[in-house]
């Protein structure tokens, strides 16, 4: 795992397809909201994370990017993976063990006045899956 903090509230951290990352992954979450004052947030932060991490893990390509960063009021968790699939909301019965990510995510942003989405990969294959969440200013480190 690499990890740059950059200028800002920025974070962004390099890991490969080990599952064992999606932990690494939440630990940065954790760690970069305590650092930033967001913890009232952390838990939501956390849950969003792991979600990207495990997706990108299972259903993507190559090594995966974790990027955290907070602007006027909008907590926002982007991961990048160089797989050519793109995420497909499903809807998983109550039986199925997997199939319920991108629905609570999407719950989870539509509740914090915030959005799911996906932009392509510019420079080749590959999409960065992203979500915001609004966090209230005043509790914030600013930069």
């Amino acid at each position: 795992m690499s990890l740059t903090i950059t200028s800002g509230l920025s974070a962004t951290c390099l890991l490969d397809s080990d599952p064992a990352n999606v932990a690494r992954a939440r630990e940065l979450a954790r760690r970069t909201l305590r650092e930033w004052q967001l913890s009232d947030v952390t838990g939501l932060a956390v849950i969003v994370v792991s979600e990207l991490v495990t997706n990108s893990i299972r259903h993507g390509a190559g090594p995966v990017t974790v990027r955290l960063s907070y602007a006027a009021g909008t907590l926002r968790t982007e991961v990048h993976d160089h797989g050519t699939g793109r995420p497909v909301r499903r809807h998983a019965g109550a039986d199925d063990e997997d199939g319920r990510g991108l629905a609570l995510l999407c719950d989870l942003a539509a509740l914090n006045a915030g959005e799911l989405g996906v932009a392509e990969d510019r420079d080749g294959t590959g999409k960065t899956v992203f979500v915001t969440l609004a966090v209230a200013a005043a509790t914030a480190l600013t930069g």
